[in-house]
């Protein structure tokens, strides 16, 4: 992908995915870990771009091009038959029923742009779920990935919200946790902006079932045009990101990461993620809420961190849990991918070991090896680095190799969610490193990614 300086067009390769590929596991190789941004410029990031106020010459270059690219009201007027065409990427929302389920989402919706200069550098999606009236206030939840900008003291960097009428907004950063790629932006309006409510929306979790109908919507930066695009819930482990992710098979595009998923009903799934085969996967909507409650009652959020994910046996392609020599409906956890630096890494565990305790306690599934840390998270975070619960918190693993004690003991690392090491967790950008030139467009370097296991690999 490319965009030249002020170009209100991103260009998008077309592929159609195939497959999404199966866990296979392999020494683990060093995986990459993004250089982010500095924290974005306080001076200007509280106002709205549509405020006149005394703006950088950026934001002025920035705020006169893209109130040009404001979309008309006689759009209809100016679509011809091809237009309406249905993508064949995508399954096409025919369902009257279904728009109107979530159309009362709609307004909530933003475009959200990382700003390199004058340069768009990454576009997401974003979620209005706050509006604070007498601080003409609002709080937009989006992803993470945002903050992956190339870092350059000589040029300013910003996030920038557009909205459906083609409002620009700055954003100043609120929570940012790279262990779920979570980032909420606070933004101020002199108009009322709509907001969801994520806990009256929230799809009951007895609900979500394999197989059941979903929708991605996201919203388009340079035309504040709306996309939908219909697929299946996917109860399965995801091959990348955090281990609380789901699949889906909606395919979209790069932009709808940061979006909401949403079932036929309207009520909300979870936010999406979005592979490099362009497809959705959504963290379900309790996670985003308990992360979000922590960070409200404590400023700071820590998360212990053996430096491995894991999955159940039973969700793994038979041709991988037979080499175990286990029934798939045996309750065992594996180690999935281990993270280099990690205590994991040092101490040896491989993909493919065995996860037996955590702290004592028999792991049985993912989700109770997941509440476990979860807790642990918790107790540690509301102790604010007191003594209380500097105990070690250990996990137990059983080497699939011929390792003279046959397991091997982890202790967890106390890290707060703004540390860069859980972003080995997610796959780069595409253009995670950057090249600048005096134009103001960026190059990128390429390297060899392996997508099936969600590092880079050796050359």
């Amino acid at each position: 992908m490319m965009y030249d300086k002020f170009s209100p067009n991103l260009v998008l390769s077309s592929y159609t995915p195939t497959y999404i590929p199966d866990l296979v596991f392999s020494s683990s190789t060093p995986t990459y870990i993004p250089d982010l941004c500095h924290r974005f410029p306080e001076k200007y990031e509280t106002e709205s771009l549509d405020c006149a106020f005394d703006q950088s010459q950026v934001l002025k270059e920035i705020f006169d091009h893209y109130t040009k690219e404001k979309p008309s009201v006689r759009i209809v007027s100016q679509l011809s038959p091809k237009d309406c065409v249905p993508s064949l990427a995508a399954k096409p929302i025919n369902s009257m029923k279904k728009i109107i389920a979530y159309s009362k989402l709609i307004p909530s919706i933003v475009s959200v742009s990382a700003f390199y200069g004058v340069s768009r550098t990454i576009d997401c999606s974003g979620l209005i779920v706050e509006w604070d009236a007498i601080k003409k206030e609002a709080i937009i939840l989006t992803s993470a990935k945002l903050l992956w900008s190339p870092i350059d003291d000589s040029r300013e960097n910003h996030i920038i919200i557009r909205l459906a009428d083609g409002t620009l907004l700055l954003g100043k950063e609120d929570y940012v946790d790279y262990y779920h790629n979570l980032l909420t932006l606070k933004v101020k309006s002199t108009t009322e902006l709509n907001f969801v409510d994520l806990r009256s929306k929230e799809a009951v979790c007895e609900d979500l079932v394999d197989g059941m109908t979903v929708i991605s919507l996201a919203r388009m930066f340079p035309l504040c045009s709306l996309s939908d695009y219909a697929g299946e819930l996917c109860l399965e482990y995801p091959y990348f990101g955090c281990q609380e992710l789901l699949r889906s098979t909606c395919h979209v595009s790069a932009e709808s990461e940061g979006g909401p998923l949403v079932n036929d009903s309207g009520y909300l799934v979870g936010m999406n993620f979005v592979d490099d085969y362009g497809f959705s996967h959504p963290l379900p909507i309790p996670i985003i809420l308990a992360s979000l409650d922590l960070w409200r009652s404590y400023r700071a959020v820590v998360r212990p961190w053996f430096g491995f994910s894991v999955v159940d046996v039973h969700q793994l392609p038979p041709h991988v849990w037979e080499r175990f020599n286990v029934s798939p409906t045996d309750s065992y956890v594996v180690v999935k991918e281990v993270y280099e630096g990690s205590h994991a890494y040092e101490r040896g565990v491989q993909p493919g070991d065995i996860v037996a305790t955590c702290n004592g306690i028999a792991i049985h599934s993912a989700k109770q090896y997941s509440q476990l840390l979860f807790d642990r998270s918790c107790m540690v975070t509301s102790s604010g680095g007191s003594n209380m619960f500097c105990q070690s918190f250990k996990v137990v693993v059983q080497s699939a190799d011929d390792c003279p004690t046959g397991e091997i003991n982890v202790e967890a690392e106390n890290l707060a969610v703004v540390d860069k090491r859980f972003c080995q967790c997610w796959p780069p950008l595409e253009k995670a490193e950057w090249a600048s030139n005096k134009y103001g467009s960026q190059t990128n370097k390429k390297s060899d990614f392996d997508w099936r296991f969600g590092r880079f690999e050796k050359k």
